[in-house]
């Protein structure tokens, strides 16, 4: 804002000098305005980056159209694809055993150039997997487990780092490369503190620290999952009887 605020001064300024007739200022201040643009870009250059991160993701626009997207509210993974238990209780573990970890949950984001920069991995989510993959032996450990429609999909994948200069510095390299995954997509990544213990996540480009397992189980079901009387209206991430659903409704 205050970057903002100083373009419109110096727009005003420029205005003024330009009505006065000042020749000499006026020529430097056309000087300065024809550099101002390539000024702007670099300022905003993280900016103006996550923007055409997410302008070109392939699935955006179909991703913007799908029903999913329109239905949200009623459309999401049954828990029990999505196995929410058996990630909290992981994530417990590694929090009580003081194990680094991220997992990282897309909703819609195509996250392919991710997946590529770790190995890949197609199996379904439990404890005991996740347990193997972050043990700090184990040469999957080092890096990101990326789950999506409820499998593991690759796991050492290698995350964006966030370049806000806002964190606290009590933020170490794990949660912002959680916080750079969230700014670049439609993610919610979980992260577990190697040194303190905690568990965190992170979403949107914020990130909310030292929550309790059971905060972890309710964020999640309340991100990917439906409730049990909703259950019947979803199959494969899609509507199904929708004309009976809205008869249904309109009686």
């Amino acid at each position: 804002m205050n970057i903002i605020v100083g373009v419109i001064i110096i727009y005003i300024i420029w205005m003024v000098v330009r009505a006065l007739d000042m020749s000499l200022i006026s020529a430097i201040m056309n000087n300065v305005a024809s550099v101002g643009l390539f000024a702007l870009v670099v300022v905003f250059h993280p900016q103006i980056r996550k923007f055409l991160l997410d302008l070109g993701n392939k699935s955006s626009l179909s991703n913007l159209l799908s029903i999913e997207r329109i239905f949200h509210k009623v459309i999401k993974q049954p828990a029990d694809q999505l196995n929410i238990s058996d990630i909290v209780k992981a994530c417990d573990s590694f929090a009580k055993r003081k194990v680094g970890a991220l997992i990282v949950l897309p909703s819609h984001s195509d996250l392919s150039s991710i997946i590529e920069t770790g190995e890949r991995l197609d199996c379904n989510v439990s404890a005991r997997i996740l347990d193997a993959i972050f043990f700090k032996n184990a040469p999957l450990h080092d890096g990101a487990v990326i789950i999506v429609k409820g499998r593991i999909v690759a796991a050492k994948c290698v995350l964006p780092v966030s370049a806000n200069m806002e964190l606290p510095k009590k933020i170490g390299l794990r949660h912002r490369s959680g916080i750079g995954m969230s700014e670049v997509s439609d993610s919610l990544v979980i992260i577990v503190s190697e040194e303190r213990g905690e568990i965190s996540y992170s979403e949107y480009g914020g990130i909310v620290v030292d929550i309790t397992p059971e905060q972890l189980s309710d964020k999640l079901k309340e991100r990917f999952a439906v409730n049990d009387a909703d259950i019947s209206m979803v199959g494969n991430g899609h509507l199904i009887n929708m004309w009976s659903f809205l008869k249904k409704e309109s009686v």
